[in-house]
């Protein structure tokens, strides 16, 4: 019979053994290492590999019957597509490497600049990151909880995103390190951008979602013709004319909507006309087929000329005009946030570029622990 001295160690060492394995089961990396001094926490690095595999998956040549669900076949597929300005092609382990190491090199150096530069996030932006976070959780949290993502690191990654947004003016505002001036503005306009005055004629019945028939495509047309004649004697000024603008659409959308059996009233046909500065972004939008070229027909007629243009799904009468006959830079600035449209881009790149060139310490072990075939796409 073993004495009860032996049955007394025998039982604490069962005791420390299940403490040890409960620590084992309990216990996982909180971060992932640093980059630049920034420590990258698990949950941001968690998510920022979940994004990594969806673009993964939508990159991969998956056999017949493999989804982008089966994440065991996307990490093995052929992946292939454009990481920054390189043309990459690897397996999807590796596509997802190089991408989630690039976002969190991302938003180390984001968080590292703003300290730097001792931004200061308002009240909207924190806002608004906290409304986001609540929307994506609501719809979305099972699937993050499943992956190890806390609502909390989601806010901490969409308040990264508001920085960098920060970051961008704190650059390139008025006030910024290296501010955009107003010839700047002026040429971006004058060079990318197309300021349209336009009244729209739909060509699809929105109440049963049917497109026009010929006959009523012709009379649709017929009716837009007539609006573009109004218009050549109403508002020829080269200043902007919403005035006019909005009486021919009162006047010629209600008749259009007639011709597919419709009834709109004038009141409501005012939102069927619009003043719009197009950057090259809203442009893109816009390809050059014979049902979706917007900017070709506008540099036909000439700047302060109305013409019409079939985009497929609707008939516009419009025309291209010079905006600062019309709005100061600053207007335009205000209403369009056209440093945005200038220097998002270039920002980012900034961002991207300091962010890889950063020393990264990052912890292998805690990296293999959060592997991306953990990645869950079901719960």
């Amino acid at each position: 019979m073993r004495s009860i001295k032996t049955k007394l160690f025998s039982l604490a060492m069962a005791v420390s053994m299940v403490l040890a394995l409960a620590g084992c089961a309990m216990s996982t990396p909180s971060t992932v290492g640093s980059i630049g001094g920034i420590e990258i926490p698990a949950g941001i690095y968690l998510l920022a590999q979940y994004n990594s595999y969806n673009t993964a998956a939508n990159a991969a040549e998956l056999a017949t019957g493999e989804t982008a669900s089966d994440v065991k076949a996307v990490l093995k597929a052929t992946c292939t597509g454009t990481i920054g300005d390189e043309e990459v092609t690897a397996t999807g382990s590796e596509y997802v490497a190089k991408l989630t190491d690039r976002a969190i090199s991302y938003y180390a150096e984001v968080e590292r600049r703003f300290t730097e530069m001792n931004g200061v996030l308002d009240d909207a932006a924190t806002a608004e990151a906290a409304d986001t976070a609540d929307n994506l959780w609501s719809t979305n949290g099972d699937l993050y909880t499943a992956n190890g993502i806390s609502k909390t690191s989601l806010q901490t990654y969409l308040l990264n995103a508001q920085k960098a947004k920060a970051l961008l003016k704190m650059t390139y505002g008025p006030d910024g390190t290296t501010p955009v001036a107003e010839d700047e503005y002026t040429d971006f306009v004058n060079n990318d951008c197309y300021y349209i005055e336009a009244v729209q004629f739909p060509l699809v019945d929105y109440s049963t979602y049917s497109m026009a028939d010929d006959d009523q495509k012709a009379a649709i047309m017929a009716t837009a013709e007539s609006c573009m004649a109004e218009l050549n004697t109403t508002a020829t000024a080269e200043t902007a004319s919403n005035s006019a603008l909005y009486t021919a659409a009162m006047t010629y959308v209600p008749q259009a909507m007639a011709a597919m059996g419709s009834s709109l009233d004038a009141s409501q046909a005012v939102y069927y006309a619009a003043s719009q500065l197009y950057t090259p972004d809203d442009l893109s939008s816009y390809g050059s087929d014979e049902y979706n070229n917007l900017t070709d027909p506008l540099d036909e007629a000439g700047l302060n000329h109305w013409t019409t243009i079939n985009l497929g799904t609707t008939i516009l009468v419009a025309r291209k005009i010079d905006p600062f006959k019309t709005y100061t830079v600053d207007e335009l600035n205000s209403m369009y946030d056209l440093l945005s449209s200038m220097k998002s881009t270039d920002i980012q790149s900034e961002l991207y570029a300091a962010g890889a060139a950063l020393e990264h310490n990052l912890n292998s072990s805690a990296l293999n622990t959060y592997s991306a075939s953990k990645i869950k796409k079901n719960v």
